[in-house]
């Protein structure tokens, strides 16, 4: 890909009087855009790598991104999306940033969020929404209170088997202190890595640093899948890298010429308005399988 240039990061949206205005009508489908806001459909995505050890084939990773807790989705739907992701039983359950519409309803989410319960871990990253009105350690503390692991600038890795999964994440590329490099050096030797940086921009930039060859993996949130895309191209999206990049890593399953993975997430709740077309709120259901190696 040729050199992209990056946009400067602004302000996160919050609901406006129309946003507020649409949210307040009923629940009816003759309303189809924001009726369709507020459902929620499971996506179940089967990854398949030669390089999966053996001993992870079969992993479940429950995926939710882009809550946006606040004006336009309540403590029902929060209590709601925590049921949803405890009845499929995964082994990991991991959140994709953006847990707010800003960071103090970020911080309140935390407090509403029922208890979470994964075989092998909870554990979740930062976005844009969370980190523009809010330091990182505060936001560290507030997960780590509720029982989720933060990705901030780290790596989770579990051990199985004597085999390595890490599961790692930067600090947010437009507000935070992405560290690409230190992220890297800290999964030398996995076995298998799913890197979850909270927006798909995260792997331009890694590729810009020259650490962009270090995972297997990637699950990022961030996009909406535009929240308003006809046919699969979305006239605005939130890439820092302008609307071809943006539309290039938009939703859904893509493979890169390396070989790695990436699932790029609607998400579950909306930004300014509580409209969705073409774009169904969704949150996942990751199964991980070894391939057989061709003869």
């Amino acid at each position: 890909m040729h050199q992209l240039k990056r946009k400067a990061a602004h302000t996160p949206h919050r609901p406006g009087r129309l946003g507020l205005w649409l949210n307040s009508l009923p629940h009816s489908k003759w309303i189809f855009p924001v009726y369709q806001s507020r459902q929620l459909y499971l996506v179940e995505n089967d990854v398949t790598s030669e390089k999966l050890p053996r001993v992870l084939h079969g992993l479940k990773i429950a995926y939710a991104s882009d809550i946006h807790y606040g004006a336009l989705l309540d403590d029902a739907r929060v209590k709601d999306l925590a049921e949803r992701l405890n009845a499929l039983e995964a082994d990991i359950i991991l959140f994709g940033g953006d847990y707010g519409e800003d960071a103090a309803h970020t911080l309140q989410m935390f407090k509403k969020l029922p208890p979470l319960k994964a075989k092998l871990a909870v554990c979740g990253v930062i976005g844009n929404h969370d980190r523009a009105e809010a330091t990182a350690q505060e936001l560290i503390l507030a997960m780590e209170k509720c029982g989720i692991t933060p990705l901030v600038n780290s790596t989770l890795t579990l051990e199985m088997d004597g085999k390595k999964l890490c599961i790692c994440a930067t600090d947010d590329l437009s507000h935070g202190d992405p560290a690409f490099r230190e992220v890297k050096e800290q999964v030398l030797g996995a076995d298998y890595v799913i890197f979850a940086p909270h927006s798909p921009d995260a792997l331009e930039a890694a590729r810009e640093e020259g650490a962009g060859d270090f995972y297997d993996l990637a699950l990022c949130g961030h996009t909406h899948g535009g929240q308003v895309a006809i046919f699969g191209f979305a006239p605005y999206t939130a890439s820092l890298y302008g609307e071809r990049y943006g539309n290039m890593y938009l939703s859904g399953e893509i493979e890169e010429d390396d070989g790695a993975q990436i699932i790029i997430s609607n998400g579950v709740g909306t930004t300014w308005m509580p409209v969705r077309v073409g774009a169904p709120p969704q949150y996942h259901l990751i199964t991980l399988r070894r391939a057989r190696p061709e003869r």
